[in-house]
């Protein structure tokens, strides 16, 4: 029988990293594993959250026969987010998560999306304050009229792992063709996910 989504106690406030996160002590503050996503780490099991048959009737994307990622969407028991998005290695029956986002839809609103990144990023820098943190501003490659850019900012654990906050401003003309909504997410990912992603998922 699948587990239901952990609630938290209490949400320190309704804006607080935008994830339900459990504060870490300083001698934990290099975990990946303490940085959750309604409730979720990466390492867990998608098992514990969801059926199979839910995670396999859902809408993938393939990492190079290597990863697979589910999306989603909307259900009642995401507290915080309108979809999550988990990725899993292809072939395990397991389901253990390597990659985690979470996704809020600003619709003509950048300017709170970006407000609300740099209070995920406040509390995040005030948490993990060893952390090497790297801000990225571009843009964005999938928008070949060059109207889209990102802004990023990104958090190396000791452990391997990473945190990225983005927000996304899709240009005019793709924002009508594709029904696309800018977006923030929050993306937690595993060391071997990280070293996937930085050598070789764009190769």
């Amino acid at each position: 029988m699948k587990k239901p989504i952990n609630k938290p106690m209490k949400r320190l406030s309704i804006y607080l990293f935008l994830i339900l996160f459990t504060l870490p002590t300083p001698s934990q503050a290099d975990d990946i594993r303490d940085f959750q996503i309604e409730g979720i780490s990466v390492g867990d099991s998608l098992l514990n959250y969801f059926t199979e048959e839910e995670i396999n009737n859902k809408e993938k994307l393939y990492w190079k026969k290597k990863y697979i990622s589910i999306i989603f969407n909307y259900l009642p028991s995401f507290e915080v987010y309108d979809a999550v998005q988990f990725t899993y290695k292809t072939n395990d029956k397991e389901f253990k998560i390597y990659s985690i986002e979470g996704f809020l839809y600003f619709k003509n609103t950048i300017k709170d999306c970006y407000k609300k990144q740099d209070e995920i990023v406040k509390e995040l820098s005030s948490v993990f304050k060893n952390l090497n943190k790297r801000k990225q501003k571009d843009k964005h490659a999938v928008d070949k009229s060059g109207e889209s850019k990102f802004t990023a900012v990104n958090f190396l654990f000791d452990s391997g792992g990473s945190a990225r906050v983005i927000c996304t401003d899709w240009g005019e003309k793709i924002s009508t063709e594709k029904n696309w909504t800018d977006v923030l997410k929050v993306i937690v990912n595993s060391k071997k996910f990280t070293h996937f992603l930085t050598y070789e998922a764009y190769k």
